[in-house]
């Protein structure tokens, strides 16, 4: 998933899937150095439920998305992640129907070294920070996605590298770079196209910042290029992260800044979580109005402001609401979400024998 430095209360679920199961898979040294575990497969992921309400129309959504880990020795990974849901709404008749989906997200052998991760397969390209940190159900503060979400191409089937360098103590880099093949299957499609992010971590701030560029290599060949930023100040339980992505193509550029504070101070409410985002979506210019309708949501300048709380009963249960107020030319709507999800981890061979 990601190598780049993420910090503060939600450490592993900003870190992505691979960090949480590298502590479970990886071999790890013993206090007594002539003993050690075996790494063993570990099938995680997690299952959600949501209502939505868009402009007054109703959806329900249950979903599960398993994840597969599986370690060959200490630096080999294989890893995949797959996707249902059934998305329920009434058609023209009054009726509830329901719509499946499904797909796989990537599935890719990662073979890990000290400074440097090498990835072959189907994986999520690294561009700015929400795709492979924050997208997951269970990890998102808010449960719309942000408007300049689907601006890159969001899955590559090649290679990619990435990985850190600890620098000094005041300054850590962090790097991904990738090459994509064309691939036109339904469940594998991606785009010809080539990209990468660098990022810099400060640790004595705990503050992020960085960069990505992706061009596209077929069709009208566009590129894009984004910057990022992630900040946890020592002091308090708050998070700041903004993204901004621009592409020279047809899908325009945005930006959002979101921030989440967890009231772990405040009694009875130390399981509550408040988050805020403003975004804005900026169209691309001189669009016929044949392409406009094509393109839909990206075909119009938009902006929408987003609130939502998350209570976290246990780690690996959080029940989330949200409410946003989108405005777009004549379609200005209001959106809300209601749901829960759930995360599990399950070994799936005998953990803590000696090798």
């Amino acid at each position: 998933m990601t190598c780049s430095f993420v910090f503060g209360p939600r450490k592993i679920a900003q870190a992505g899937l691979l960090g949480l199961i590298l502590i479970f898979a990886s071999a790890v040294q013993a206090q007594d150095d002539e003993t050690s575990f075996k790494a063993v497969p570990i099938l995680t992921g997690y299952g959600s439920y949501f209502t939505r309400v868009t402009g007054g129309q109703f959806q329900d959504v249950p979903g599960i998305t398993p994840l597969l880990l599986v370690p060959l020795g200490q630096k080999w990974l294989l890893e995949g992640r797959g996707s249902y849901s059934d998305t329920f709404s009434k058609n023209a008749a009054g009726d509830y129907t329901g719509h499946n989906v499904y797909g796989f997200a990537y599935a890719q052998a990662d073979y890990i070294t000290k400074y440097a991760t090498f990835t072959a397969g189907r994986f999520i390209t690294p561009f700015n920070i929400y795709g492979e940190r924050l997208a997951p159900l269970w990890i998102r503060p808010l449960q719309i996605s942000p408007l300049n979400a689907g601006i890159t191409s969001g899955t590559g089937l090649g290679g990619m590298v990435r990985g850190g360098v600890p620098g000094t103590d005041k300054i850590n880099l962090n790097y991904a770079f990738y090459f994509s093949a064309n691939n036109t299957h339904h469940l594998l499609a991606t785009d010809r196209s080539t990209g990468g992010r660098v990022g810099f971590f400060l640790p004595g701030p705990r503050l992020e910042l960085g960069a990505s560029f992706q061009q596209v290599l077929q069709a009208d060949r566009p590129h894009s290029s984004g910057i990022f930023f992630a900040w946890q100040p020592n002091r308090t339980a708050l998070s700041l992260r903004s993204e901004y992505t621009r592409s020279s193509g047809a899908k325009g550029g945005g930006y959002w800044i979101e921030s989440a504070y967890r009231l772990n101070r405040v009694p009875y409410l130390r399981k509550l979580e408040m988050v805020g985002r403003e975004q804005q979506f900026f169209a691309a210019s001189n669009l016929s109005p044949a392409t406009v309708k094509k393109l839909g949501a990206f075909g119009k300048d938009a902006k929408q402001g987003d609130f939502g709380l998350n209570y976290y009963f246990r780690s690996d249960v959080r029940a989330s609401a949200g409410y946003s107020r989108q405005f777009i030319l004549k379609n200005n709507a209001n959106l809300w979400t209601v749901g829960m999800t759930w995360r599990f981890v399950m070994p799936l061979a005998p953990t803590g024998k000696n090798l």
